[in-house]
């Protein structure tokens, strides 16, 4: 049984409008050609939709119900002839995004909702790492478009450009015995754990900021971040990740004597070597410069 969608759509606007005079106006077509299309789709479903004894069609408990599922057809038929239009326009259907977890995590749902207002039909998926976990989803071909936070710049496989930078402060707990001290040097750091954050790959800190004699390799940002509240031991920390912990108290920036307790990294837009960004990959990456700015 083929169903027409003519019918289904003069179905769903005579019960909409109250009549089938009323729907023949809003289609803009003449009530003879709505009351056939009504009567045709009866006769294919074998199902009475309206109720015509009285000055104006009721719906039937069967044309109630297949109401709903005629909405919904003509709702799916509507995404998809507007997905189509969308993709032949050249607008990706499905976009990669991967970024850094040191990326302040409220710019990019700030920027992730913009993307959906804007692209309501592309189709995202959204993937994290750190340093130089992003270069490799994008070389080889996890990742259409990424934001990173790498140590120096990003090596030659991909195309990258810099956008800015993230500023990061030497800490500890305020419990910890370095808050204690009024000057921090190498010596007062090496006996107690260190942490440092190292991308998927192995990729970590040069040796020449690795002063802890205990080190713990970690992955995940946030939980470098807990384990220094807690108080297991120091690191650096992006500025923004902890500045309410400074405020409160909870963490203490080390007083360091030998260099900087603050240093900063950069943030590059990285893609496909030679390739070209599509229309919403063209717009994120705009929108992340402006925001970052």
């Amino acid at each position: 049984m083929g169903i027409s969608l003519e019918y289904l759509e003069a179905f769903v606007t005579a019960a909409d409008a109250g009549s089938f005079s009323a729907a023949a106006r809003r289609m803009g077509k003449a009530q003879s050609r709505v009351s056939t299309a009504i009567g045709n789709l009866e006769i294919d479903l074998g199902v009475t939709l309206f109720d015509r004894r009285g000055k104006y069609p009721i719906l039937t408990p069967g044309g109630e119900t297949l109401l709903r599922e005629s909405r919904q057809i003509l709702h799916g038929l509507k995404a998809l002839t507007d997905h189509a239009n969308v993709i032949a326009g050249g607008v990706e259907p499905r976009l990669r995004i991967a970024w850094d977890e040191l990326v302040p995590t409220t710019l990019v749902a700030d920027l992730l909702g913009q993307f959906n207002s804007r692209f309501p039909v592309t189709e995202l998926a959204l993937l994290t790492g750190v340093m130089g976990d992003i270069s490799d989803m994008v070389a080889g071909g996890r990742a259409d478009l990424g934001i990173e936070v790498p140590l120096g710049q990003p090596d030659g496989r991909c195309d990258w450009r810099h956008l800015g930078h993230l500023e990061f402060i030497i800490v500890a707990a305020a419990t910890h015995p370095l808050a204690r001290l009024a000057q921090v040097s190498q010596g007062d750091l090496a006996p107690h754990l260190q942490l440092v954050p190292v991308s998927r790959g192995g990729e970590r800190e040069s040796e020449a900021f690795i002063f802890g004699n205990r080190v713990w390799h970690v992955e995940n940002i946030q939980i470098a971040r807990e384990l220094i509240l807690r108080g297991e031991g120091w690191g650096g920390l992006a500025e923004y990740q902890i500045r309410d912990d400074l405020g409160a108290g909870r963490l203490v920036k080390l007083p360091v004597v030998f260099g900087n307790s603050t240093f900063t990294a950069g943030i590059y837009l990285v893609n496909e070597k030679g390739g070209r960004l599509g229309p919403a990959a063209t717009w994120f990456a705009h929108a992340f410069v402006k925001a970052i700015a």
